[in-house]
């Protein structure tokens, strides 16, 4: 058995960078190529543009690659088109691979459509990598500085092309209320967890032969999170569905222990046994100053009311089954991501007659747990928050 020592702590952090960075590299390079394809068919559009048979053209190539790539969403007409003008406006290659290192190509169409400027385009594009911009972060603030309307997002990539944003950065609201505008605009900078990186912030000279290092990578870039990258690589819904759930259930996580309000993770899926049959909790918590377990329920799509039956049916099997004497009746959380909603939900027991009372669903916190439980507006806006690191 090799002994532990300070050299092999060394070792392994060094393993763990250099994982980091050759990770963060092909997905620097990933986008590079897609960047690079858009705009060789963009030029080739424009060749036969001086021809004049542009449309035909387009009209013949997206029939043609629906035929042999039908899972790749990005073939549209619409698309073809900001492909040829992609490839005018920036005529150089070079420039073209500097600038995959630091956009989404969803970022791209905002700032070709609706800035003219191309020196304002690179503004923007250093405003970003600073602020940890989102597209509609990004046409928020194009919106407030100059002035433009709402940006029509679905005529701008088609009906056909990939949807306006990822699962993972859907705006969330509580199932009463918005978040205010001071909510939407808040904790931009807010530090991520040290495996959330990104792409590097600087272009980086090909011909001078330079390579990547660590100051060069920062965190996790929304690069990769843009629907038309998932569409080049051919990443399943399926795949991405998971990837999300995934990440919900970490938001959720950190969002509730670094409440420093009590709160200790017992377990994810945590099994139960019932009556011979066999359960798994979410995410299961413990409050150390409520002296109860938590037990929390994510779902994704729409609500539904049986969601009330399977919580209050794992309440009732974790007070039976796993609760000590000295502990108090069990709490449940609903937590259902249905679109751009995130709607939250409390199930508590009556407190002053708990060994006959019912789970009930409620909004409110009961009096007493005022102070350490979150309420449903902070539980909103905080995952909200965690989903978008």
């Amino acid at each position: 058995m090799i002994e532990h020592h300070n050299d092999m702590d060394t070792f392994f952090k060094n393993l763990e960078e250099d994982i980091i960075l050759f990770k963060n590299k092909a997905l620097v390079n990933i986008n590079e190529y897609m960047f690079m394809l858009y705009w060789k068919i963009g030029n080739l559009i424009l060749m036969r543009e001086k021809e004049g048979c542009e449309s035909e053209f387009i009209s013949e190539t997206v029939e043609y690659l629906k035929g042999k790539f039908p899972g790749n969403l990005c073939f549209t007409e619409k698309n073809l088109e900001n492909m040829a003008r992609f490839a005018e406006e920036y005529n150089s290659q070079d420039y073209v691979s500097q600038l995959s290192s630091k956009i989404s190509w969803s970022c791209n169409l905002i700032l070709m459509n609706k800035i003219r400027n191309v020196d304002k385009r690179k503004e923007y594009i250093d405003k970003m990598w600073e602020k940890d911009w989102s597209v509609e972060d990004l046409i928020g603030e194009i919106d407030k500085e100059c002035g433009i309307e709402e940006l029509d997002y679905a005529e701008l990539f088609n009906a056909e092309s990939p949807e306006k944003e990822n699962i993972e950065s859907k705006s969330i609201i509580t199932s009463e209320e918005k978040d205010s505008e001071e909510e939407k605009n808040e904790e931009k900078t807010k530090t991520k967890s040290e495996d959330s990186f990104c792409f590097i912030k600087d272009a980086i000279s090909k011909e001078q032969g330079e390579d990547l290092s660590e100051g060069d990578i920062k965190k996790f870039s929304p690069i990769l999170k843009d629907e038309y990258l998932m569409d080049f690589m051919d990443i399943s819904d399926e795949i991405k569905e998971k990837a999300f759930q995934q990440h919900f259930i970490k938001s959720v996580v950190e969002f509730f222990l670094e409440l420093n309000s009590g709160f200790a993770l017992v377990g994810k899926k945590h099994h139960m046994e019932l009556s011979g049959g066999d359960y798994y909790e979410d995410l299961l918590f413990y409050n150390l100053k409520l002296k109860c377990y938590i037990a929390v329920e994510l779902k994704i799509g729409k609500f539904k009311p049986e969601y009330l039956g399977i919580l209050t049916f794992h309440l009732s099997a974790m007070d039976d089954s796993v609760r000590d004497e000295g502990d108090n009746s069990s709490i449940g959380i609903v937590l259902c991501k249905d679109g751009e909603k995130l709607i939250v939900q409390y199930a508590f027991k009556d407190v002053d007659d708990p060994k006959n009372a019912e789970y009930m669903l409620s909004e409110n916190i009961p009096e007493q747990f005022e102070g350490i439980l979150p309420t449903i507006k902070e539980i909103g806006r905080g995952i909200k928050i965690k989903l978008k690191d």
